[in-house]
């Protein structure tokens, strides 16, 4: 007897949910896949991960994206696999769509499981002209370097020139100075060093960023509604994942003044050095990360602080300003760090907590890297913070613009700390 007789199975609740997402109610639909995602068990959720997922209307993307957070690693590379077979089938556009969020997504959470179809995704190009259609080559293999090389040198021009942006997002030291090297033939209207830096890269092998990276874990009461997860029912992973013992200081007043406008400045995250600094730290204490969230980004695009001995900020940004949008301090509060697991170090803006430190910058507009204003030399990312933080005036939550992130970057030589946020 199968599970589809006994009502109230894993398998009739996971084909009643599709029959709900797919009658075009989203509203309705999509409370009803929160809870779901919530309460079902871990053999309930990969039962959505079927060619019944891709059969749903394009109106229902977001929700699909909630789905391929939670299933489990296998499920997923089964359902990218059959969304590469149903794309060479020449899908109506609606299915086409739906294809190309389920592998964009897998780019990101589970590369390695496409690394042996990457030959068939160069041709295919989902998302073709769009950022997200080099992403698999991110686990790319020898072979595939091979690959590569080879269109690169006997390709046509769209196919060279396509083998060359694929090269530099594997972000392999080797491959990138394959494609640097074949600049010459390429007739690109930008110096290699631009492409690089699209990438996060000040040269092949030289990342801007940290390999590690770790997740910002904020008390359960704090962000939304007493959720980490502003939005009611399941909550993605990057949430809640395993933190460490240690509690770090958020939010709250800062210790001196801005250099601009003259008002306190506002306290961020205070960690030890060695977190923004890296392993080459000179000191052992801790640094207090402070900006002026008056001035920042309205007055001035970037800020930079130069941090004493005692690790406190002191501003390197001065003039007589009077501050368009005056801005309250962060509620101050308390998180931990949890360590990040390879399925989210890659993320995309929109989705999942994107308080991180470390890792590849979640860029919302184009790579922007400030250089130090002591040394003149490319400062390094070294965390981020998202929106949607409640501040002082507890009618009111930070967003940075109209809900963007901020980017805090550094320069371990001069002991500088850079900030600027982007948004739509």
């Amino acid at each position: 007897m199968t599970d589809a007789a006994h009502p109230g199975t894993g398998a009739l609740r996971a084909i009643d949910l599709m029959q709900v997402l797919r009658a075009g109610d989203y509203h309705a639909s999509h409370a009803r896949l929160r809870v779901f995602l919530r309460d079902a068990g871990p053999g309930d959720i990969d039962a959505l991960a079927g060619d019944e997922l891709l059969s749903l209307p394009r109106g229902a993307s977001n929700m699909i994206e909630e789905v391929l957070c939670v299933i489990s690693t296998t499920a997923f590379a089964r359902l990218a696999v059959r969304a590469l077979d149903l794309l060479e089938q020449q899908p109506s556009p609606e299915a086409r769509a739906i294809c190309n969020e389920v592998l964009a997504a897998a780019s990101l959470q589970i590369a390695p499981a496409l690394q042996p179809y990457l030959a068939r995704l160069f041709d295919l190009a989902p998302h073709r002209g769009w950022t997200m259609e080099d992403w698999p080559w991110r686990a790319a293999q020898d072979e595939d370097l091979a690959f590569l090389s080879e269109k690169l040198v006997a390709g046509d021009p769209q196919e060279r020139r396509k083998a060359f942006d694929c090269l530099l997002e594997t972000r392999r030291p080797d491959a990138m100075t394959i494609a640097v090297n074949a600049c010459p033939t390429l007739a690109l209207p930008y110096p290699p060093a631009a492409y690089l830096r699209a990438l996060d890269h000040d040269g092949p092998g030289l990342p801007l960023y940290s390999r590690q990276c770790v997740h910002l874990i904020f008390p359960a009461n704090y962000l939304g509604d007493g959720s980490a997860d502003p939005a009611p029912g399941a909550q993605h992973p990057s949430w809640t994942l395993p933190a460490d013992a240690p509690l770090h200081r958020f939010g709250g007043a800062g210790s001196a003044a801005c250099g601009l406008c003259g008002g306190q400045l506002h306290h961020l995250l205070t960690l030890p050095e060695s977190a923004i600094f890296g392993a080459t730290a000179s000191r052992a204490g801790a640094l207090s990360l402070e900006a002026c969230l008056s001035c920042l980004g309205w007055e001035r695009d970037v800020l930079f602080y130069r941090h004493g001995d005692d690790g406190l900020p002191g501003p390197l940004d001065h003039g007589a300003v009077t501050p368009q949008f005056p801005a309250k301090a962060l509620a101050p509060t308390e998180v931990r760090l949890a360590p990040t697991p390879a399925r989210w170090t890659w993320q995309q803006w929109g989705g999942g907590n994107l308080h991180r430190l470390g890792g590849a910058p979640v860029w919302i507009q184009s790579a922007d890297y400030p250089d130090c204003p002591a040394c003149a030399r490319t400062m390094h990312f070294a965390m981020q913070l998202d929106s949607e933080l409640p501040t002082t005036d507890e009618d009111e939550s930070w967003l940075w613009g109209s809900g963007g992130i901020c980017y805090v970057f550094q320069c371990q030589p001069c002991r500088t700390i850079g900030y600027l946020w982007q948004c739509t």
